[in-house]
């Protein structure tokens, strides 16, 4: 029962963070972002992070929990896939300009942040808010919120994947949204 519950609240946390991030609930036409959750990120996860990436073929928004009794994530950790490298970037935090913004991760170690772009893609963007901590309060308040919203059934692909096992793409029981102009 404890995983079952700490895999919903994981679930419903990363669902709420990708909402507010502007990623849809659906299957995008463009594919290319994956929203996971587990245990603290160290040396070992970030190895296993990236390795998923690759299989995936798609960078990756972690979410950092110390033990399963928390209530929300520690820290935030990016997976961007470059042309020759896989660069993971832990401690990030949530933040948000406004009620209405979109939320985006800054790190806390370089002089960066991450943003889904107009083309769907995770962008790295040189620098960071001067407003730290109120849009971070923002954010995490619209995050808990949208989390709270979710429900109480655990997705019916929703994945636990034991270090080192071979990624298999879920079944998806919602397609992309085709629009014609």
């Amino acid at each position: 029962m404890e995983h079952t519950t700490m895999t919903l609240k994981h679930q419903n946390w990363m669902w709420a963070l990708r909402q507010e991030m502007g990623w849809p609930l659906f299957k995008p036409a463009n594919d290319c972002l994956s929203f996971s959750a587990g245990r603290k990120m160290d040396a070992e996860i970030a190895m296993e992070i990236g390795r998923v990436a690759v299989a995936m073929r798609k960078d990756v928004v972690y979410s950092s929990w110390t033990d399963a009794a928390v209530a929300e994530p520690s820290s935030y950790a990016v997976v961007l896939r470059d042309l020759l490298t896989i660069n993971v970037t832990d401690r990030c935090v949530a933040w948000a300009a406004s009620e209405t913004s979109p939320v985006i991760l800054i790190s806390t170690r370089r002089d960066e942040m991450f943003a889904i772009g107009a083309r769907g893609l995770l962008e790295c963007v040189a620098g960071k808010p001067k407003s730290l901590a109120k849009g971070r309060e923002i954010a995490e308040r619209r995050i808990r919120a949208a989390a709270q919203a979710m429900g109480g059934r655990l997705a019916e692909n929703n994945v636990w994947l034991p270090a080192g096992a071979d990624w298999v793409e879920p079944e998806r029981s919602v397609e992309t949204v085709v629009r014609f102009n």
